[in-house]
């Protein structure tokens, strides 16, 4: 889904107290959990009307926001949760994304599924959103020729003339009230600096220009990054993820960025095994497990990718994957039956022009496991040649 695309379709001008179009809270990383999130809610029904509550009850929203974000529970922290969801859902909705379809309290509905689900991919996915939607939002608001002056010539004195426009434009088309431009000109931090991170030039950090390209950090809500904050120094980022953040991942985001993986395999499986041979352990209407062909212990990189998840029966997965029921053994002529039988669901579905599956991961997945150097732009002819020689 091509983002420039979709807002050449668009009008994002602003008109006085009229939609959220920015805000001191309007990140990648959190557009991104809570597309994640409004995904999650309406799985079973994808016309359900949803409000800024359901994202807050969220359990995953939650684990996101303690595990990810790093920050207090929500009882303890209940407004910046809630600027959190609703400033995130204002620009969805002004964006054309969601539709607000109740005032008070604000109910929504997903109205582009497609753009909400690559938004939902990951924070690089939303951040190339917000980029588009950016410059989108400059355009239409005739604010773009303030930025460009700054673009081709990136000093202190041209940030200043931004500043000053984008408050002139802010009192006549924002909410703001009376002449105090604090809040306008954190608003404005967040616009400057996507613009100028799309744009490879400096950025603004607390009021000044920045030297050298504006960073991807300045960008995100979780600028300071809680799992390399306490990280010794001399140990790898790797390292310090394997050895002393185990408990954080295994319990918190990653648990749950894996069990809706987990379930998007089911789902798509009917909750049957994708291996239905009987000489294969295969039973009808036995269950179903999802299996990491690759072990998790082992390959912990891979633990997130669908294209490393198959359906399985549990006697399949409990005694044919993994013998003795150790599931830090695996069977290696089951795991190429598993490989072989995943490879064919991935071609089907690239196919059918479905994108649920990447065949590049699957690729990578491949290449890790045989010690293969595979390109990773190889045609589905080329990986089945290799898979059928092993």
């Amino acid at each position: 889904m091509d983002f420039a695309e979709y807002f050449n379709g668009r009008n994002l001008k602003k008109s006085s107290n009229k939609g959220i179009h920015y805000e001191q809270k309007t990140t990648p990383d959190l557009l991104w959990c809570v597309a994640h999130v409004i995904l999650d809610i309406t799985k079973n029904d994808r016309s359900r009307v949803f409000s800024d509550n359901d994202i807050r009850e969220s359990d995953i929203f939650n684990s996101l926001m303690r595990d990810y974000f790093s920050k207090p529970p929500q009882d303890k922290a209940e407004n910046e949760y809630n600027k959190v969801s609703s400033y995130q859902l204002g620009l969805f909705a002004f964006s054309g994304i969601i539709q607000q379809v109740e005032e008070r309290p604000k109910k929504y509905k997903i109205v582009n599924l497609p753009i909400l689900e690559q938004i939902a991919i990951n924070d690089l996915n939303a951040s190339k959103f917000l980029t588009d939607y950016t410059e989108k939002f400059l355009k239409d608001n005739r604010l773009l020729d303030f930025f460009n002056t700054y673009k081709n010539k990136p000093t202190q004195e041209n940030y200043l003339k931004v500043k000053t426009a984008y408050w002139i434009w802010a009192k006549k088309n924002t909410a703001v009230r009376g002449n105090d431009p604090t809040h306008s000109y954190r608003v404005l931090n967040k616009i400057f600096n996507v613009f100028c991170y799309k744009n490879r030039i400096p950025g603004e950090d607390s009021s000044n220009v920045s030297t050298g390209p504006c960073p991807y950090a300045f960008l995100i809500y979780n600028r300071t990054n809680f799992r390399d904050e306490n990280m010794p120094s001399g140990m790898t980022r790797q390292q310090y993820k394997t050895e002393v953040l185990s408990g954080i991942e295994r319990e918190g985001v990653v648990e749950t960025l894996l069990q809706k993986a987990k379930d998007s395999i089911k789902e798509k499986y009917n909750n049957d095994s994708e291996i239905k041979d009987s000489a294969l352990g295969y039973i009808a209407n036995g269950g179903v497990h999802v299996h990491h062909i690759l072990s998790r212990y082992y390959y912990p990189q891979f633990s997130l990718s669908k294209e490393n998840l198959i359906a399985l029966t549990p006697g399949q997965h409990l005694s044919s994957a993994h013998p003795q029921s150790n599931t830090k053994i695996t069977d290696p002529k089951f795991q190429i039956v598993c490989l072989k039988k995943k490879f064919e669901h991935i071609k089907a579905s690239l196919e059918l022009g479905e994108k649920f599956y990447d065949l590049k991961e699957f690729i990578k997945i491949l290449n890790n496991l045989f010690n293969w150097s595979l390109k990773e732009g190889s045609t589905i002819g080329e990986v089945k040649t290799s898979l059928d020689n092993i």
